[in-house]
């Protein structure tokens, strides 16, 4: 994991290789919305998809995690699968029905059953390295050749090709600085719950560090949103008082929070000071909302793979969920 995290730079480039050499033919039709389906590390993919495109698609998008599709689906929508092993029963399950819908289907992925679907059906789709065996860890594939097929459907221009350029440059340049702030956080989370709060521009950003430090380093994470956890959660910093000396607060700033919501921010953190000795702080870096998305994420996963070290556990290992696989095969 710790080798896959190291290349996350070079990924995303090799990723970019792929979406430029591929030849992918969409028919000619005008999409009323979009759906994206995965779930777990190929899943998150669909959610910083949705977020990146929020103010630059005409039409919306939404993330199906699961069997069902919505209502909606039919012969305006796209839909994209996104399943690194091509063998995710959710996945599969939505596409079918999708197909069913008459909705236009594309995919990524590495293999699987949904490869199988895409060449038997003659559908768009693009191929993703699957060697590494670890979902979690190659979703610079899969954010990149999304958005590589929103593209070669007609949604999306090229502007995301420099942002890429430019997220690549800069987690190069920052490359050690990552590590050293990569590691001061994993200390701090080291023995205590990490709450992770973050505006509800970026959460699948968090949500992704969260899901990171589970996998990884086999830990529990909170995470909320601002400006909502200010209607409800902001009034449970009171009990149970036992739990606080256990917490290590971390607020996630970027350059695309509201002007009121990082006041927000500022005056939550004197409630937070009041329980927790130690209220964490971080500035995402880059120019780009794809920029500071990505310069987070392999930040976060740095500290998910340090505070796997601290925590004496093997961040390649994922028992639980292969035991839930493997029981949820024989019904």
């Amino acid at each position: 994991m710790k080798q896959l995290v190291e290349g996350f730079a070079q990924q995303l480039r090799d990723a970019m290789d792929i979406g430029e050499k591929a030849t992918v033919t969409f028919p000619n039709t005008i999409y009323n919305n979009v759906v994206i389906a995965g779930m777990g590390g190929s899943g998150i993919g669909g959610d910083i998809i949705q977020s990146y495109v929020a103010d630059k698609l005409e039409v919306p998008v939404v993330v199906s995690k699961g069997y069902t599709l919505p209502a909606f689906v039919g012969l305006g929508t796209l839909f994209i699968a996104s399943s690194f092993s091509g063998n995710t029963e959710e996945t599969i399950s939505g596409v079918r029905a999708a197909m069913n819908s008459d909705a236009t289907v594309g995919f990524v992925t590495s293999g699987g059953e949904l490869l199988r679907i895409a060449q038997e059906e003659g559908m768009p789709h693009l191929v993703i390295p699957g060697k590494s065996k670890q979902p979690r860890a190659c979703l610079g594939y899969s954010v990149v050749e999304m958005l590589y097929l929103l593209h070669y459907a007609g949604l999306l221009d090229d502007t995301f090709k420099t942002e890429l350029r430019q997220s690549i440059s800069l987690l190069e340049e920052e490359a050690g600085s990552i590590k050293v702030q990569a590691s001061a956080l994993a200390n701090n989370f080291h023995n205590r719950l990490p709450v992770l709060y973050v505006s509800n521009a970026l959460e699948p950003v968090a949500v992704r560090f969260q899901q990171q430090l589970n996998e990884n380093a086999k830990h529990l994470c909170h995470v909320n949103t601002f400006p909502e956890m200010n209607h409800n959660e902001i009034v449970a910093w009171q009990h149970p008082e036992g739990i606080y000396g256990q917490l290590a607060v971390l607020l996630i700033r970027t350059a695309y929070d509201h002007p009121r919501v990082r006041l927000r921010m500022d005056l939550s953190k004197k409630i937070f000071e009041r329980k927790v000795q130690d209220v964490l702080e971080i500035e995402a870096l880059g120019a780009t909302y794809l920029e500071q998305a990505l310069y987070l994420i392999h930040l976060f996963d740095w500290v998910s793979v340090y505070l796997a070290a601290l925590n004496n556990e093997n961040p390649d290992t994922i028992a639980n969920i292969d035991y839930l696989k493997s029981e949820l095969s024989k019904r």
